[in-house]
């Protein structure tokens, strides 16, 4: 079966050029949709490209319905592709009425639009949807880009409109992103999953092979424009995993001439600056950025750990350890950004960029350890009173530097036929990594007894490949087909103490890749799109040791179905099943062990992949000045990849296997409001239920998080904005993660004729620290014996900053900009950050 629908898949994409040069002019009558009347077939054509009347950028998704003018009868309709454009084919001749309508703009009424016998072609050209204005109280208000919009199939926060983004970074701004949290590490989930591809304008980096979480410190707030969550990708994208893409957008101008901003914040918790410059004339664009971001912070750490162990006699005893420590982090990263764009000529572009991100963290921490031991009491079936065996103190100094770096290279043309294009991308992604940890264990008042130092180098490599077509279909449908190569070459070398303890392996992972996607309208209300997506995965690892290698390959065929229904015009009903394949990267391969005092991580090369089968159902409706979007939702993973510990003698040893089945059912619920014009509401309320099961654990239970940020405008250029949230403790296959808690504030006053501004931002002004209490418990795979750990944590994370904005260059706008299609790896699991306290 799986042979047979790649051989459709193949044929389907190999076929696309020939529907190019031959199209379709004969179609076979069909029967016209429900709710439309029928109409007498004819071989005119009527297209157009629907745009946002203030920003001049295109409008997804709007309803086109054409109305026979001397009958009034809805006779044909379609929507909006990603460019605003649109095509009615096989048009009778005759006089008709296009009805133009898309939620949060006003319908538009177009007449007199004739098909004849001599002009069988109508070229609407470009169409203006001026923003919906709604009477409240008397009030005139002028509909405008809320804080979170639905895009039917994302959803996309505008971090560009929340001021208390100003002078942070993206991991700030990922807090406030609906259906997304973030936990004491900055570890980002999706609706309760780690399970997330981030990409940096639709396209991935292996800045995020490493660790997401420090990835997201090295970008500013300030460079983005906005996030997009996308919870069910079609087959266009890659194969996701478990949870979906968030995509981060930064910002770009598409305005004629010589065009710029720059930021300074200096702040108690971090300080930054960045600059921006875009040039662009005639069919030439330029765009620049660059900047330098410092994050420092400290905090406090309480562990208590208990494990059971045997004496090479037999005998039982309770080992109990205690940490007290202190710890600061300190980083300072810097990056640079180029962007070409040529239009070649009017069917034709090209465009190229390169990306370069460097940083370094530094984390220092001070700590006292003491270990008791208690032998067993046979005869009362318990332990004795524990004594103080040992105690230290340790001095753990943690370097940790990386540099990146993306070169892309994009090509696409633009046929006669609206909506018929074809693009062709190519990606060269790097990431260097490099972790120094020197532990120095010392007598409690006395000199060194030992020191341990781990020098780790990680280099990953991706090349990437990519072709896509999109083909217009009778009855205003579209076919979409596609293929990709991704080549990843992951290695790693290690040093304990100076000495390479086969601490060095290679790491293969060839992805081929093809796909189809279709989507047409059953009726006037009523839109399906289903695909299918083959890959076939080859990987090898090579170790130093040759006993050691190992070598696989599998292939997985990957459905998606879609099916949308207009409830009313500003009312839609969703419905999706996909499921998704999620490979690990470089944070989970890496067999380095980095030892941080008694705690020792590292990954595991042979870690296979994830499949999931994912549901779900979205309801968004709009009305007056309120959005609201429902979601209800099901994912099962088998084969999932889950943290394993173990505790042995006086470490505790962390990886990671595919040992569990992961359940998750929830409901997620966001929507924005403006009770008065000033005024902005905008939440996000997600909660959901765990099931996780593995042969040794198990473990469920509900959790929730909840977000809400508010906005007021006072007039004469002052603004203030509050944003907050709240996130449930954590279930985990062998414990409980803390819950926490964020607040922030932010007033801002515009300067120079609205060139420029100054902001004051406060983070948790109310409180001095963050305290975060978790807890692990399990049997140790190796003697079944059990263990136990509690740690408290505190992060100092009072914070403020002050930030000074300006906006310079000619602001004339040259046509609305081009949407530009672009490479996205969705397919690989990425990493968490474990940088200790920060």
């Amino acid at each position: 079966m799986k042979k047979f629908l790649l051989l459709t898949l193949l044929s389907c994409a190999s076929s696309a050029p020939l529907w190019a040069q031959n199209p379709v002019n004969t179609p076979r009558p069909q029967a016209a949709p429900t709710g439309v009347a029928p109409a007498v077939q004819g071989t005119g054509r009527i297209t157009g490209t629907i745009v946002d009347a203030e920003s001049s950028k295109p409008v997804e998704f709007a309803t086109i319905a054409l109305i026979n003018a001397s009958t009034g009868k809805t006779v044909d309709g379609t929507v909006t592709d990603d460019k605003g454009r649109f095509s009615l084919a096989r048009v009778a001749n005759g006089t008709y009425t296009l009805n133009i309508s898309f939620i949060g703009y006003e319908t538009k009424e177009m007449k007199q639009v004739t098909i004849s016998p001599s002009d069988q072609t109508a070229n609407l050209n470009r169409i203006t949807l001026a923003p919906a204005q709604t009477k409240l109280q008397e009030v005139t208000v002028v509909g405008e880009k809320p804080l979170i919009e639905d895009k039917v199939d994302r959803l996309v926060y505008n971090a560009e409109k929340d001021i208390t983004n100003t002078g942070g970074t993206a991991a700030d701004v990922m807090q406030k992103v609906p259906s997304i949290s973030l936990d004491q590490d900055g570890n980002i989930q999706m609706r309760g999953s780690g399970n997330v591809r981030v990409l940096i304008n639709g396209k991935p980096s292996t800045m995020m092979a490493g660790s997401v979480a420090d990835a997201l410190k090295q970008i500013p707030a300030d460079v983005i424009k906005n996030v997009e969550v996308i919870t069910s990708p079609s087959a266009k994208y890659d194969a996701e995993g478990t949870a979906g893409i968030i995509n981060i957008v930064t910002k770009k101008n598409s305005l004629a001439g010589v065009t710029g901003s720059t930021t300074l914040t200096a702040g108690t918790r971090g300080s930054n600056g960045n600059a921006n410059v875009s040039m662009r004339q005639g069919k030439l664009g330029v765009n620049v950025t660059a900047g330098a971001t410092r994050f420092y912070s400290k905090g406090t750490m309480d562990q208590t750990r208990t494990n059971q162990e045997i004496s090479k006699t037999g005998e039982k005893f309770e080992n109990t350890t205690t940490q007290l420590g202190t710890s600061t982090v300190d980083g300072m990263f810097g990056f640079g950004q180029l962007g070409l764009d040529y239009d070649i000529n009017e069917k034709n572009t090209l465009s190229a960029g390169i990306r370069v991100n460097s940083g370094e963290f530094k984390l220092r921490s001070h700590q006292l350890t003491n270990t008791f031991e208690a032998a067993q009491n046979e005869a009362r079936n318990g332990f004795l009173s524990p004594r103080l065996t040992d105690e230290y103190n340790l001095s753990m100094k943690n370097n940790n530097n990386r540099l990146s770096m993306d070169l892309n290279l994009d090509y696409t043309h633009q046929f006669k036929k609206p909506q018929q294009e074809l693009t062709l991308l190519a990606l060269y992604s790097q990431t260097d990594q490099d972790n120094n940890m020197n532990l120095g264990y010392y007598e409690l008042e006395g000199p060194l007894r030992f020191n341990n130092m781990n020098e780790n180098e990680g280099l990953n490599k991706e090349l990437t490949f990519q072709a896509d077509y999109a083909h217009p279909m009778p009855k205003n449908t579209l076919l979409e087909v596609g293929a990709k190569g991704i080549l990843r070459d992951v290695s790693s070398e290690s040093l304990y103490n100076g000495v390479d303890l086969n601490g060095a392996f290679n790491y293969d992972q060839n992805v081929i890749a093809s796909y189809l996607s279709y989507g047409f309208n059953l009726n006037k209300k009523t839109a399906l799109r289903f695909g299918g997506r083959y890959e076939y995965t080859d990987v090898a690892g090579d170790f130093v040791n040759p006993a050691q290698d190992f070598a696989t390959n599998y292939d997985n065929f990957i459905p998606n179905i879609t099916l949308a229904y207009d409830l009313k015009p500003n009312m839609k009903l969703r419905t999706t099943f996909t499921q998704r394949i999620q490979r690990p990267q470089l944070f989970f391969l890496n067999p380095y062990r980095q030892q941080q005092g008694i705690n020792v991580t590292y990954g595991n090369p042979r870690l296979d992949a994830e499949l999931t089968d994912s549901y779900e159902i979205n309801y968004s409706t709009f009305f007056k000045t309120t959005a609201l979007n429902v979601s209800a939702y099901m994912r099962v993973t088998d084969n999932a990849i889950e943290q394993v510990t173990e505790v042995l003698r006086d470490t505790t040893f962390t990886t990671y296997n595919n040992i569990a089945k992961n359940k998750t059912y929830g409901m997620s619920l966001s929507g924005s409001t403006k009770p008065v014009p000033a005024w902005n509401i905008n939440g996000n309320i997600n909660l959901y239920y765990v099931e996780l099961n593995a042969p040794f654990a198990s473990n469920d239970g509900l959790m929730y998080n909840i977000n809400v940020s508010s906005g007021y405008t006072f007039g004469t250029g002052i603004s203030a904005q509050f944003s907050g949230g709240f996130n449930s403790s954590r279930v985990q296959l062998q414990g409980e993660a803390s819950s926490f808690s964020y607040h922030n504030l932010a007033i801002r006053k515009e300067l120079f004729e609205k060139k420029g501004a100054i902001s004051l931002g406060m983070d948790n002004p109310f409180r001095r620290a963050l305290t975060f209490e978790n807890r692990q418990a399990g049997e140790n795979q190796t003697d079944r014996l059990p263990f136990s750990t509690y740690s408290q944590v505190q992060q100092y994370n009072r914070g403020f900053r002050l930030t000074f904005e300006y906006r310079f260059g000619k602001m004339q706008q040259q046509g609305p900009p081009k949407r530009k299609k672009s490479i996205r790896n969705d397919d690989a699991k990425q990493g968490d950050s474990t940088g200790g306290v920060q």
